[in-house]
């Protein structure tokens, strides 16, 4: 069974069943084992705490966890993967998941069209 880590967005999409999510990536998450960072929950508790962003109450990681998603810890091997990136991407969020799917060897789903952009082995448009 393949394996995914989500990017932020398509997490969010998921939980609030948003249409953007589209069924191709909907069954991939279905049908694939799939991996949360906990970096994508901070993102997500950050932007909720500035009003940007509306989230359910409880606990994400028990919420997600109950749909069969794993979360990933961030680990000291994470950051200085991060560090180590050779591409060119200034959000510190997205740096850190990149580098946790390459350390993991996970693949990256996302629909952010600046990692996209990239062109990176691993990172595939969902």
């Amino acid at each position: 069974m393949k394996r995914y880590l989500l990017d932020t967005h398509l997490i969010y999409w998921w939980m609030t069943a948003d249409a953007r999510l589209g069924k191709t990536t909907q069954r991939i998450i279905e049908k694939s084992e799939i991996v949360i960072s906990t970096a994508s929950l901070w993102e997500m508790v950050l932007k909720n705490a500035k009003g940007k962003l509306p989230l359910p109450q409880g606990s994400l990681s028990e919420q997600l966890e109950a749909q069969g998603f794993a979360l990933l810890p961030i680990l000291p091997r994470h950051i200085e993967a991060a560090r180590s990136l050779t591409c060119i991407h200034a959000d510190p969020f997205d740096r850190l998941i990149i580098a946790q799917a390459n350390d993991e060897r996970l693949t990256l789903l996302t629909r952010d069209a600046a990692i996209l952009e990239l062109g990176l082995d691993g990172v595939v448009k969902g």
